[in-house]
């Protein structure tokens, strides 16, 4: 599992890194540009400047979707798939789960001991969470209508769009601030793109 977790920290460690040298390259390019010929880049900017807003897609994920009478019609199959699925779960989480291998495969990221205790803690949670599925597709399987109270009480519909609305509003304020003060954004640019390029360019001979 380490040998794993190395692996796919390298790909995700150079890729990171490749893109970090990409947008400093260009924003080398265009902190010149902005000193040099600010007219240009902000035809472009005005040009590649199109709204994308996401709650049109958001609503798809927003709309309730009623599954209680397909739950009701097959209520048998569906509880012993839970009542399996619980069962496998727990027998996995009390016999066959050994904290200390993933504490070892996690020990750069902190103390061992908290990491213990996180891990452990979530398995007494999952086991909780468990043993209620378990009861849960019990019930599913001899008396479905004994949900019906928690049912009426968890069936809510919790809209993402009313919270993001915030989010998903046009701000014009960093682009009439770059065309108030081109070169001075420019400069800022061009000095950011260029420390990046410097400091990833000077590590590894340090």
């Amino acid at each position: 599992m380490r040998g794993a977790i190395d692996f796919l920290a390298g790909i995700v460690g150079q890729t990171l890194l490749i893109a970090i040298v990409l947008g400093a390259i260009v924003g080398l390019a265009v902190g010149v540009l902005l000193l040099i010929d600010t007219a240009r880049v902000l035809r472009w900017n005005e040009r590649m400047s199109r709204w994308i807003s996401t709650r049109e897609a958001a609503q798809r994920f927003d709309r309730p979707r009623d599954i209680k009478r397909f739950v009701y019609r097959a209520h048998r199959v569906i509880g012993v798939l839970v009542v399996a699925g619980a069962l496998y779960t727990l027998d996995i989480l009390t016999f066959g789960f050994q904290s200390g291998a993933l504490v070892r495969a996690f020990r750069d990221l902190g103390n061992q001991g908290v990491l213990g205790m996180v891990v452990d803690t979530g398995r007494v949670f999952l086991i909780v969470g468990n043993l209620a599925a378990l009861a849960a597709g019990v019930v599913l399987c001899l008396r479905p209508s004994l949900l019906k109270g928690l049912e009426l009480w968890a069936d809510r519909t919790y809209a993402a769009r009313e919270h993001s609305a915030a989010l998903d509003q046009m701000r014009f304020q960093p682009d009439m601030w770059v065309s108030q003060n081109p070169r001075l954004a420019g400069f800022l640019v061009f000095a950011g793109s260029a420390f990046i390029l410097f400091s990833l360019g000077l590590r590894p001979f340090l």
